[in-house]
């Protein structure tokens, strides 16, 4: 169990933004992923990378490393299939955009970045031709992922849209689109979309945490019986703290020994400058941030 009593907020923030965490449970402790911009131009491929530090309390970090960069980003679900850990992610911001995961025998060394799902970037409604965010479920013999297209980049209608793919094939390389004629879910939950979902179990089902909307973010929950169809659940609130009070969003969730924890983006202003949060919950659908502090924190 996770002693949360010196957890503080932001978790973690230094001289680089980071965003888009996930956490996997490695020996005694986590590997917590993120990704790692260096801030300037957004369009520069050397200012992404996919991220990865070693944590056994959430208060101190060390061992920073790089599993996939430049031109990475947006690491999900680190999930078991057919005897080897996968981690997704994508490339950016270089065109096209698309998904990528690394595989591992040991959940410490990745191999090097093998795309998958290169069709989602040609289904209608994904105009603009890029798959991003990928976040994988394993539901039995099958492995899901959820992924985001975009329609209207560059324009004041953009929008990011979800996308849903299952597998079966232990390669990765045979994917069935469910949502080739529509998404999943987009413009019905805010003007210009979502991103960023996160899939686990609570409460007898399934429940989908995501970031609603792109210029006014927040957290929302969706849930589900089967993984197929979902019931919105509306918007998520959490007390806002200075870390995370211009824009919070990429949740990532996940159970340990009874109680749920989420790590959070979050943005202070309009700067985007990015850090992450800590909040905990006993049922998996409400939600408390840890005290903040403003600390600043330091990988060692």
């Amino acid at each position: 169990m996770i002693a949360t009593a010196n957890i503080t907020n932001p978790m973690l923030r230094f001289a680089d933004n980071l965003r888009d965490p996930s956490v996997h449970r490695r020996g005694d402790g986590y590997d917590l992923f993120y990704t790692r911009y260096k801030g300037g131009d957004w369009n520069i491929a050397g200012n992404w990378s996919v991220g990865c530090c070693f944590t056994r309390d959430f208060v101190s970090f060390s061992a920073h490393r790089t599993i996939a960069g430049p031109n990475f980003a947006s690491p999900g679900d680190v999930v078991r299939w057919h005897g080897r850990w996968v981690l997704p992610f994508q490339s950016y911001p270089q065109r096209p955009q698309k998904l990528f995961y690394a595989e591992s025998s040991d959940g410490y060394a990745w191999s090097e970045p093998r795309s998958f799902l290169d069709e989602a970037l040609n289904i209608a409604w994904n105009t603009d031709h890029r798959a991003i965010d990928p976040s994988f479920v394993v539901d039995g013999d099958h492995l899901h992922c959820f992924f985001v297209g975009s329609e209207g980049l560059g324009t004041p209608q953009r929008a990011n849209l979800l996308g849903h793919a299952v597998t079966q094939d232990p390669a990765l390389e045979k994917w069935t689109i469910l949502t080739v004629e529509s998404p999943l879910m987009g413009r019905d939950r805010a003007p210009d979309g979502v991103e960023n979902v996160v899939v686990y179990r609570a409460d007898g089902r399934w429940i989908m945490v995501l970031s609603e909307g792109i210029e006014d973010q927040h957290l929302a929950m969706a849930s589900s019986e089967d993984l197929l169809t979902w019931q919105p659940l509306g918007h998520i609130g959490i007390p806002l703290q200075q870390w995370c009070s211009f824009r919070h969003g990429a949740p990532f969730v996940w159970k340990d020994e009874g109680a749920y924890f989420m790590i959070l983006m979050g943005e202070e202003d309009s700067s985007h400058r990015s850090s992450l949060g800590f909040l905990t919950s006993q049922d998996g659908l409400h939600w408390e941030p840890r005290p903040e502090t403003g600390k600043l924190s330091t990988l060692h």
